[in-house]
């Protein structure tokens, strides 16, 4: 009898685990890092953007996903709340050209566990006219300089 009800027991709970019943989100945070996942995610969505693909599309493509701030994060060894977000800032900056960009950043690397996101860290897409210049602190240190701009 008691082995019976042990067995009724434990079909619904192992069935979730193949059958997506909002539970394996809550495993999946458990086992893998949901920040680590969401870095790994905007590297491959990264390799994806190309030079002149448009702000929107970039946009649609990297999406709005946020990581991290939760009791979860305790597991993965964070003390602090730590969260992400795409993306993770913007900024305009004036161009060499005397234009000015767009930077977009991303959370895309993990240069040390010290519960803060840096800016070597992220990775810029920089935008001038709507459209994709170029990604990357290479493309942006080349063709900008950092001054503070004054939003109106």
């Amino acid at each position: 009898m008691k082995l019976r009800l042990l067995v009724l027991l434990l079909i619904p709970i192992l069935g979730a685990c193949s059958v997506n019943w909002g539970f394996s989100d809550i495993g999946n945070a458990l086992l893998n890092d949901p920040i680590e996942r969401l870095r790994d995610s905007n590297k491959r969505k990264l390799a994806l953007v190309t030079v002149d693909m448009p702000r929107g599309e970039v946009d649609k493509l990297m999406g709005t996903d946020k990581a991290g701030g939760s009791v979860v994060d305790v597991l993965h060894g964070r003390t602090q709340h730590l969260q992400a977000r795409n993306p993770m800032r913007e900024e305009h900056r004036l161009g060499i050209d005397g234009q000015y960009y767009e930077v977009v950043y991303y959370y895309t690397d993990l240069r040390e566990r010290d519960n803060k996101i840096t800016d070597d860290e992220l990775t810029p897409v920089v935008y001038r006219e709507g459209r994709v210049a170029g990604i990357g602190y290479g493309f942006l240190n080349e063709h900008t300089i950092r001054v503070a701009l004054i939003r109106q």
